[in-house]
C-alpha cells in the first residue's frame, strides 16, 4: 500500500522484505499517519496492491483526527474484544497452570488443562484478529500467526476436553477429528512456511473442518446424554451446545459479515462456556480426587493385608515346626524315658543330669507374645510390639479380641491395629528426645469392641482441614484414612488427636449387627482409657 498527499508519497507499508519471506502477502498493518499541521484542505490518494491469495480485500474506514481521538474511538469500537482476549490468555494460564498441580494426584486435573489450552487458542485468536492489537502491538506478523494458529488449534483442546469429561463409549468419531484437525494444522503450517500457500488461504479449509469438529461433538454429547444415560454428558450439554452455537454463528460470521466486529459471537460463547465449565469441571475433579484418594487407600489396605498376611505365614511356619518337633520328641519319649531309667537305677547322676538338660535343650521355645485370643490380630500386633521395643520405646499392649469377631473381617480389624501401631512406631523412630512409649488396649461391650492408643508424637504433624498429612509422603496420611474408613465400614468411627506431646487414636467399630449383642464373658468387658 501507498498513501498520497497532494501527489506526493507519505506513507507505504507491505514491500518485499518487510515481512518473512515465506508469507506472499503482506499481514494486515492499522497505523497513523500525520498530515501537516497547516491545516487547509489535500487531496489523498491510497493504493493498493492485490494480494494473490485472497479474490476480496477488506479495507478499514480512513478516520482523520488528533492521535487521542482516533485512539479512543478505537478503543470503544475494539476495546471489549481487546480486553477480553486478554482475559481469555490469562485464564487459560492459570488453568494450564492450576492443572500441573492436580494431574500428580488425578489424572482428571487435565481437564483443566485442555480447558485452559482451549481458553487460551480462543484469546489468542481474538488477540490476533483484533484491530486495536494492530493498532498497539508493532508485530503484524505475530498478529498475523496468532490470529490464524488460534483458529486452526481451537477445536483440538476443545475435543480432548470432551473425551475425558464425556469418556464416550465410543471414542471413535471424535478421535478422527482430532487426527483430521491435527494433521490439518500441521499441513497449514508447511505450506505456508514453504511459501506455497498462505494461512488466509488455508482458511477456507478450516471454515469446513473446524465446524464440523464442533457438530460432531455435539452428536457424541446429545448421543451420550440421551441414549447412554450418561451423567458427564448432561451436566456439560447446556455449556458445550452454547458453545457449539456461538462457533458456528462465528465461522458464519466470516462469510456473511452479520456483524462488523469479528470474534464477537464467539468471544461471547467462550465467555459463558468457561466460566460454567470452570465451575462443573471443578466438581469434576474434586469428584475424581475423591476416587483417587480411595484408590490409594484401598491399595495402601493391600499392601497392608500382604503384610499382615507375610507375618501370619511365618507364625504358622514357626507353629508346624515347633509341632513337627514335638511329634518327633513323643516318638521318642518311650526310648528317652527308658534310657533314663536304666542311668537313674545304675546311680551314674552325672550321666543322668546331662542327658535331663540334652532333653530339655530340645524342647521347643515360646510361640511369641500372646497379646489377645484372635490369631491374625495377635501376629501383627506382635510385629509391630517387637519392632518398637528395637527403637527402646515402652510397649504396653493389652487387647481383648475374641476368636470369633461376627461380621467383621480379620483383614479389616488387621488394618485398623496394624496402622496404630505403625504409625506409632514410625513416631518413636523419629523422636530425637524424650520418652518413647506405645500404649495400646481394647475392651468388647455390647457388640462394640473399642480400640484406644496413646503414642509419643515427635511433633510437626500437621493437618489439612482436620485430617493429618502423611510424614512419609504429600497429601493425606493413607493409614488413618484407611482406620476411619474400615470404622465407618462398620457403623463405627475414628478420632485422632495430637496433644502435648502425645498422639491419641480412638476407634470403635460393631462386631454384630444388632446393637444389644452383649460380651459373653467378663474378661471381654474390660474397660480401656476413656475419650
Amino acid at each position: 500500500m501507498r498513501v498520497f498527499l497532494d501527489d506526493a508519497l507519505v506513507y507505504s507499508c507491505g514491500q518485499e522484505g518487510s515481512y518473512p519471506a515465506y508469507m506472499n502477502d503482506p499481514p494486515t498493518i492499522l497505523s497513523e499517519i500525520p498530515l501537516p499541521q497547516e491545516g487547509g484542505v489535500f487531496r489523498l490518494r491510497v493504493e493498493y496492491r492485490s494480494p494473490t491469495q485472497r479474490s476480496e480485500l477488506s479495507v478499514p474506514v480512513i478516520l482523520a483526527g488528533s492521535k487521542d481521538a482516533l485512539l479512543t474511538r478505537q478503543f470503544q469500537n475494539e476495546g471489549f474484544p481487546f480486553l477480553f482476549s486478554l482475559f481469555l490468555i490469562f485464564l487459560g494460564v492459570m488453568m494450564a497452570l492450576i492443572s500441573f498441580g492436580l494431574i500428580w494426584r488425578a489424572q482428571a486435573g487435565t481437564v483443566f488443562l485442555w480447558l485452559g489450552l482451549f481458553s487460551l487458542a480462543s484469546g489468542v485468536w481474538g488477540l490476533g484478529e483484533c484491530d486495536f492489537s494492530a493498532l498497539l502491538m508493532p508485530w503484524p506478523s505475530l498478529l498475523y500467526a496468532m490470529s490464524y494458529l488460534g483458529l486452526f488449534t481451537v477445536i483440538i483442546p476443545f475435543l480432548r476436553f470432551g473425551l475425558i469429561v464425556l469418556n464416550p463409549k465410543n471414542r471413535l468419531p471424535m478421535q478422527v477429528m482430532l487426527w483430521v484437525n491435527g494433521l490439518s494444522v500441521g499441513a497449514a503450517v508447511l505450506l505456508q512456511l514453504t511459501g506455497l500457500v498462505d494461512f488466509t488461504r488455508s482458511l477456507f479449509w478450516f471454515h469446513i473442518v473446524a465446524p464440523f469438529g464442533f457438530f460432531v461433538f455435539a452428536v457424541c454429547l446429545v448421543y451420550e446424554g440421551v441414549r447412554r444415560k450418561n451423567a458427564a454428558a448432561k451436566r456439560f450439554a447446556p455449556s458445550i451446545l452454547m458453545l457449539v452455537a456461538s462457533v458456528l454463528l462465528e465461522l458464519l460470521n466470516y462469510r456473511l459479515r452479520l456483524v462488523g466486529q469479528f470474534t464477537l459471537f464467539f468471544q461471547l460463547g467462550v465467555l459463558a462456556f468457561v466460566l460454567s465449565l470452570g465451575v462443573a469441571s471443578g466438581y469434576y475433579v474434586r469428584s475424581s480426587l475423591q476416587t483417587a484418594a480411595e484408590r490409594d487407600r484401598l491399595e495402601f489396605e493391600m499392601a497392608a493385608m500382604g503384610r499382615q498376611l507375610t507375618l501370619q505365614r511365618l507364625q504358622y511356619r514357626k507353629l508346624a515346626e515347633n509341632d513337627a518337633a514335638v511329634k518327633a520328641q513323643r516318638h521318642d519319649l518311650r526310648h528317652q524315658l527308658a534310657v533314663l531309667r536304666k542311668l537313674n537305677e545304675s546311680g551314674e547322676r552325672d550321666k543322668l543330669g546331662g542327658y535331663i538338660d540334652t532333653l530339655i535343650g530340645k524342647i521347643p521355645g515360646e510361640q511369641g507374645a500372646v497379646l489377645c485370643e484372635n490369631y491374625a490380630v495377635n501376629a501383627v500386633a506382635a510385629h509391630y510390639c517387637a519392632m518398637a521395643e528395637k527403637t527402646g520405646a515402652e510397649v504396653s499392649v493389652r487387647l481383648v479380641v475374641p476368636k470369633e469377631i461376627g461380621r467383621v473381617l480379620e483383614s479389616d480389624l488387621c488394618v485398623i491395629a496394624g496402622n496404630l501401631l505403625e504409625n506409632a512406631v514410625e513416631a518413636c523412630r523419629r523422636m530425637e528426645g524424650g520418652r518413647r512409649f506405645i500404649r495400646m488396649e481394647s475392651r468388647l461391650q455390647y457388640g462394640t469392641l473399642t480400640i484406644v492408643m496413646d503414642n509419643s508424637d515427635p511433633g510437626g504433624t500437621e493437618r489439612q482441614n482436620g485430617v493429618f498429612l502423611s510424614s512419609k509422603r504429600e497429601g493425606a496420611g493413607a493409614g488413618l484414612s484407611s482406620v476411619a474408613a474400615v470404622a465407618r465400614r462398620y457403623g463405627g468411627a475414628a478420632r485422632f488427636e495430637s496433644k502435648d506431646g502425645v498422639f491419641l487414636s480412638s476407634v470403635y467399630i460393631r462386631l454384630d449387627e444388632g446393637d444389644e449383642a452383649r460380651s459373653e464373658t467378663g474378661e471381654e468387658q474390660h474397660a480401656g482409657p476413656n475419650r
